[in-house]
């Protein structure tokens, strides 16, 4: 058995001309799914579409909706609601769905912006970046922060949420 050696200079070249090949082959779906491009494309402007400012996030979500977010979470368990029921409340009149009022003091440069949306059969990632105040700097001095959404989409409605949230702590007393 005769074995061909290469370079490393021509292993590298071998491996350039492979890369147009390799990138325009498709992953190998999760097991079961059937998503085709149009659909994962479909799924991506549902998920997209939460986000724009004034969009209607009440139409955008299902009556089988649900959440793992455990501040929406606890929200629904304390009212003793759905957690549909929870997101109507949250994002009923275009509301941000936080519990936050308006901002004050220096602010960031804008955020929330979309830096990667990827989708696999039925589930949108959505990577956010945004900015956040430097505790160790002065005030006005915010640093980026990557953030992310991920829904579960059916029949062009969300079903379901991940999100790397927690539930924030009381506020200190007097601050309220």
């Amino acid at each position: 058995m005769k074995i061909k050696s290469l370079s490393l200079t021509g292993l590298a070249l071998a491996l350039l001309a492979a890369l147009p090949v390799m990138a325009q082959t498709p992953a190998n779906p999760a097991p079961g799914c059937t998503a085709t491009p149009a659909q994962l494309e479909a799924n991506k402007k549902v998920a997209m579409e939460f986000f724009r400012p004034g969009a209607d996030r009440l139409a955008l979500a299902d009556p089988t909706y649900k959440q793992h977010n455990p501040a929406f979470k606890k929200r629904a368990e304390d009212k003793k609601i759905s957690d549909y029921e929870e997101f109507k409340a949250a994002f009923a009149g275009g509301g941000r769905g936080g519990g936050r009022g308006p901002a004050t003091g220096p602010q960031p440069p804008a955020g929330n912006q979309l830096e990667v949306v990827t989708a696999e059969c039925d589930i949108v990632t959505v990577i956010h970046k945004n900015y956040r105040q430097d505790p160790t700097a002065e005030p006005g001095k915010f640093y980026e922060v990557f953030t992310f959404d991920s829904f579960r989409i059916k029949d062009g409605k969300l079903v379901e949420h991940w999100d790397g949230a927690v539930i924030p702590p009381p506020a200190p007393a007097g601050k309220q």
